[in-house]
């Protein structure tokens, strides 16, 4: 992939002070929906710049999920509202709180110090999982041990019991593994790529844990379904259900709902067509740049592992130019818009001629620490991004939590024996009441908080005190194209590479009752602060110009393993141990 500028990219310094909020964990919340509350923020000891600012509220630092560690900018930039989804498991009689990820496929957990494996069952299978540019990830030993979530029982589940783990943002806010939720098939499960080289293709034990629950519970169908839950202030995700088999309640007419069908066929992850984008009723021209989409259409991921959502910049530039006051800058060559912080600007993504709005707050992020002429002010910025060649030839956009949370959405393995895979989703947000909602929560949530200015206003006032601040209509804009040395793990987990679908029995489980799994969420929301001069940017421009394409772990075929092999050894310098070798294909591919 190519980098194209149209102009040099300028360069700032960018300060970010970083707010932690924690949500309770729940345990055993099994069985029914289980609404999650906030507890107070807590204080805690800031490192790198953003300590250095001396303002603003400045909290633990915590790195963006994934991060290659290598220091140079995570102090600056992190994630707004990186949430990450999770529930307990019990692998053995251990208990281990687990990231639920529609992204990937495998379980892995990395178990505290001094945890006893006693119950679990060494495959002496050594495996190491890389991602994005091959600098991170875990390694460690598949294991086999009973497993249970809720009240599903697997007799036998394997997993990567990781000795070691360079992943940042997981054990850091308490969360010590991955399950995936995606597709079992071929490379994109190596565990069980894995365990079938050395057990023979009829093992059955090594499949993904859906695919064992499935299998075992002849009962249950074979779907789950999740609730993205709000605050009561509608501006955040505050928790949410996961559901096996069963639908809420409440949201039981998605049953009715069109079924997206999965698109690319035959693929390993949620991906389906979009056909249109509307902004308070007008459509956008939307087309594909993936060989072979349907003309009109965009292929998009549904990602739970993305707190946000990223579309190709003329999508996300046609949504934001349509907004009344809405004025725009450039910064380090990426576009960002002010926004009015009560706009009732409306945006609906249609799916098979179904349109799904979100809320008008979720268009932008709400920052109350903007320094300017010596004073702060509050306001809003985009939080949709825009970028290309997102992912590759497979899809071109992620709807992550700012449009899940409008939608209860059902993953669908399939009806039947060889039944295609589907989407559904029902709408939660009716856009009238959202557009009406605006104006009584922003004045609210904006209760004691630093004045707002007009939009064009503080871009004047931005771009007289930052001179690597420019107006967005009269800077060429650089083509964001994400460098190899920065990833997201949690989004990156599933292979990039699509696989042919394996076969074979999976291992019995023992289900007692339908089971809604509460979700527990922790969020990690970032804030603004500014240096001397009002050094100012906004946090989607790390993440833009950061943003990886989706290149997932794969197994690198070998020279020297004759015909039909999929994975190559080498020794670990100093160990004498072997590890299959997940190596992650170059970006300019």
């Amino acid at each position: 992939m190519e980098e194209r500028t149209s102009r040099p990219c300028a360069t700032s310094v960018l300060v970010a002070s970083m707010l932690v909020s924690w949500l309770v964990l729940l345990p055993g919340c099994y069985g029914a929906i289980v609404e999650f509350r906030r507890i107070e923020q807590l204080e805690g000891a800031a490192t790198g710049s953003a300590a250095q600012t001396g303002l603003g509220k400045v909290l633990a630092q915590v790195d963006r999920l994934g991060t290659s560690g290598n220091g140079t900018q995570d102090n600056a930039i992190a994630n707004h509202q990186d949430i990450r989804y999770s529930t307990n498991v019990t692998l053995g009689e251990k208990s281990y709180v687990v990231a639920l990820d529609t992204g990937s496929t495998d379980l892995w957990v990395h178990p505290p110090t001094g945890d006893s494996l006693a119950e679990w069952n060494n495959t002496n299978i050594p495996l190491e999982l890389r991602y994005g540019d091959g600098s991170y990830g875990v390694k460690g030993m598949i294991m086999q041990a009973p497993f249970r979530m809720g009240s599903y029982n697997v007799s036998s589940q394997a997993f990567l019991h990781a000795t070691s783990a360079t992943v940042k943002g997981l054990s850091e806010i308490g969360v010590e593994g991955v399950m995936g939720l995606a597709f079992d098939r071929s490379i994109a499960s190596p565990i069980n790529q894995a365990v079938k080289a050395k057990f023979g293709q009829n093992t059955t034990w090594g499949s993904s844990v859906l695919t064992n629950i499935f299998a075992g519970s002849k009962n249950t169908s074979n779907f789950v379904a999740i609730d993205l839950a709000r605050t009561d202030d509608l501006e955040d995700t505050a928790g949410g259900s996961f559901a096996i088999g069963e639908y809420a309640d409440q949201w039981a007419a998605v049953k009715q709902a069109p079924k997206l069908v999965q698109y690319p066929k035959g693929a390993y992850r949620w991906t389906t067509l979009m056909d249109g984008v509307a902004v308070d009723g007008k459509a956008l021209n939307v087309s594909s740049q993936i060989d072979g989409a349907p003309e009109g259409s965009v292929v998009v991921l549904f990602d739970t592992g993305d707190p946000t959502a990223l579309l190709p910049t003329k999508i996300q530039e046609g949504i934001y130019e349509k907004v009344p006051g809405v004025v725009s800058f450039t910064q380090r060559g990426v576009r960002v818009w002010i926004l009015p912080c009560n706009t009732t600007t409306v945006v609906e993504f249609t799916f098979s001629g179904q349109k799904y709005p979100i809320h008008p707050l979720d268009l932008s992020t709400m920052s109350k620490e903007v320094a300017v002429s010596g004073a702060n002010h509050t306001a809003c910025f985009s939080s949709i991004g825009g970028i290309n060649n997102l992912g590759g030839n497979e899809f071109e956009a992620s709807l992550g939590d700012i449009f899940l949370r409008n939608v209860y959405s059902v993953y669908d393995f399939g009806d039947g024996p060889g039944g295609e895979p589907y989407m559904q989703l029902l709408a939660q947000t009716n856009s009238s009441q959202a557009a009406a909602q605006v104006a009584e929560i922003r004045n609210r949530t904006m209760t004691g908080a630093p004045p707002e200015l007009p939009p064009a206003e503080l871009l004047k006032k931005l771009m007289d005190e930052d001179p690597t601040i420019h107006d967005g209509k009269e800077v060429d804009i650089c083509q964001v194209s994400p460098p190899p040395h920065d990833t997201e793990a949690i989004e990156n987990l599933a292979p990039r590479e699509g696989p042919t679908e394996g076969s074979g029995q999976t291992t019995p489980v023992n289900r007692d009752s339908p089971v809604v799994i509460a979700l527990l969420v922790v969020s990690v929301v970032v804030g603004f602060t500014a240096l001397a001069f009002a050094v100012f940017n906004y946090v989607r421009i790390g993440r833009l110009e950061r943003r990886p394409v989706r290149a997932g772990p794969h197994y690198v075929t070998a020279s020297h393993g004759g015909e039909g092999s999929h994975w190559t050894a080498r020794g670990e310098a100093g160990t004498g141990e072997e590890y299959q070798r997940l190596a992650t294909p170059s970006l300019h591919s």
